[in-house]
């Protein structure tokens, strides 16, 4: 029986180039593909950026691919001014750069990598008058980490950055962009992933249950305070030293769908 890899394997980084940044475009990489494998993505628009660990920098999509066609050498590596810091003359999204550069301004020691989608099921949830209320096990994991933010049109201007930052505050990590989409960010590119996910299944959950008329059956917040605690602190992924056991998983996935991501 062939044995499977249950951890990740880096491809060898090329010449010229830190470890820590080549990771990060491989993870980053990994990131933009399984978006586009769920069917999270509007052809070439939105944006998902992670931190080069130990820097002010980040990596963002060159604007005009698909998330499809994204790999690990072609993602353009900014600053947070946006100026690009690499030999890539792709250009860069201007609302990607100022949406997702609020959040690594406000947040630099805790979510190094932000996913922006205008995925329907989470954008269902944004065109209705409704928190997003945890009702199942995995969705605990949003329990007082959403916050809110008005629709202003499209993120051009640098002045929404600081409404922005104030609705994700110093615990959320998690945003409802309202009449527009969600943000979700983490400590890394699979923490950032699985957020998206988990907001966009009990959102799903969420609306078919009001759409049922059906009696809710709500979570007291003692029990979902202790279940969020339970992802957030490892015990629910095998113990602090198994975080997200899926990501190796999702590497297996890829590389059968198409292994140039990681080129």
């Amino acid at each position: 029986m062939q044995s499977v890899a249950l951890d990740v394997t880096y491809p060898e980084t090329p010449t010229g180039m830190s470890e820590a940044e080549w990771h990060a475009r491989v993870d980053l990489a990994a990131c933009y593909r399984l978006t586009h494998h769920y069917g999270w993505t509007s052809v070439v628009y939105n944006h998902i950026t992670l931190r080069i660990p130990d820097t002010d920098t980040f990596l963002i999509n060159p604007f005009g691919l698909t998330y499809d066609e994204i790999t690990a050498s072609n993602l353009v590596r900014i600053d947070l001014d946006g100026n690009k810091l690499d030999n890539n003359d792709a250009p860069i999204n201007l609302a990607g750069y100022l949406i997702h550069s609020a959040v690594h301004r406000a947040r630099p020691h805790d979510l190094h990598c932000v996913m922006h989608t205008h995925e329907p099921i989470s954008q269902a949830m944004s065109a209705i008058n409704a928190k997003a209320i945890p009702l199942v096990q995995e969705g605990c994991q949003l329990f007082e980490r959403v916050g809110y933010h008005e629709f202003e049109g499209i993120v051009l201007n640098a002045d929404e950055q600081g409404r922005l930052k104030a609705a994700l505050g110093q615990e959320n990590h998690t945003l409802l962009l309202k009449n527009h989409g969600l943000l979700t960010a983490g400590p890394s590119a699979i923490w950032a992933f699985v957020r998206h996910q988990v907001f966009i299944r009990n959102s799903d959950v969420q609306l078919r249950a009001m759409a049922s008329g059906a009696e809710i059956s709500y979570i007291p917040d003692d029990v979902m305070r202790h279940t969020r605690e339970q992802f957030e602190g490892g015990s629910a992924q095998g113990g602090a030293k198994v975080r997200h056991p899926e990501w190796p998983a999702f590497w297996r996935m890829l590389d059968r769908i198409d292994a140039g991501w990681k080129s």
